[in-house]
């Protein structure tokens, strides 16, 4: 039985055994109570720029037309400037919405002056996004080990990030009509902004213009229920990403690993309108481990995916 599962059963289990029926009765009664969402959830499939096949805008937009996705996510960095009035073109008469630019980013370093250009680097992109009518910036606080010569405590960045940096951000990105997107990480990665309710705490304390997202990928580690994690960010959780869960590379390829019924479930009671974003990489190529597989093997294994999701996102 998966971790994940043991917990959620043991929680209600462990209530009967020791208290009676009686006491877990009771104790559904103070339990918090979701309200029906406002709208029915939607699931918006959504590629990363640079999985999209094609090399043309408008050839990779097509694409995603015609294979079932709702939505496109763009690099980050000097691309949103450089692409705004041309994807703006080419995105008219689409129903494809423009969800998230991914890009590197940190605001953990201890000198003010590598921070503020942090914060002015991003200034210009969010004027972009804000015109491209996207759903915003993802903004990953720290990486790496805050143990480091030159990083501030997690103490020290969060008081810097909420009152200055993250916060002056979203004060910009709202102005613009988009957001900063918070993005929790694994262990490894980061050892400041793990879990998805604790992005939606910063994400309220930051204000206006602040949300957060999921990653199931680093939630397979740091969360103990899909479910529980999206849930804690109700109406703050703003994007997704998604990938295989034994492998961190496109969904469908280990089907026995890759079950999100369970966070599917949580989008549903929230009415999720944001984006499942696809963020990993491919299996290796069997016949040459050196190169990329093939274009078309790579459209096989996304039409693979969309059916998968689709699939169990019917069963939530």
């Amino acid at each position: 039985m998966k971790r994940r599962m043991f917990l959620k059963g043991s929680a209600v289990a462990g209530v009967t055994t020791l208290c009676g029926s009686g006491a877990a009765k009771a104790a559904e009664s103070w339990m918090p109570k979701l309200k029906a969402p406002e709208q029915q959830a939607k699931l918006n499939l959504c590629l990363q720029w640079g999985g999209i096949p094609g090399s043309e805008m408008t050839q990779k937009l097509d694409f995603l037309e015609a294979n079932g996705f709702s939505a496109v996510e763009i690099p980050s960095g000097n691309w949103p400037i450089e692409n705004c009035e041309a994807m703006i073109q080419a995105m008219k008469g689409r129903k494809l919405f423009l969800a998230t630019a991914c890009g590197p980013s940190d605001f953990s370093y201890a000198e003010p002056e590598k921070r503020e250009a942090e914060v002015q680097k991003f200034l210009p992109v969010l004027e972009a996004l804000g015109k491209m009518k996207s759903v915003g910036l993802i903004i990953c606080p720290a990486r790496g080990k805050l143990s480091e010569p030159g990083r501030l405590s997690a103490k020290e960045l969060r008081k810097d990030f909420v009152e200055n940096t993250g916060r002056r951000l979203a004060e910009h990105a709202h102005k613009h009509g988009t957001s900063i997107v918070l993005e929790p990480l694994r262990r490894n990665e980061t050892p400041f902004l793990r879990q998805v309710a604790d992005g939606a705490a910063i994400a309220r304390d930051t204000g206006p213009g602040c949300t957060v997202m999921g990653d199931f990928w680093h939630m397979q580690l740091e969360e103990t229920s899909f479910m529980g994690a999206f849930i804690s960010a109700g109406k703050l959780l703003t994007h997704v990403h998604i990938a295989g869960l034994k492998e961190r590379i496109i969904p469908g390829v280990h089907a026995e690993a890759d079950n999100y019924v369970d966070g599917f479930k949580g989008l549903k009671l929230l009415g999720y309108q944001g984006a499942v974003s696809f963020e990993g990489g491919w299996p290796k190529n069997p016949a040459d481990p050196k190169k990329g597989l093939p274009e078309e093997e790579r459209i096989r294994l996304i039409r693979n995916m969309v059916k998968l999701l689709q699939e169990q996102w019917a069963m939530a």
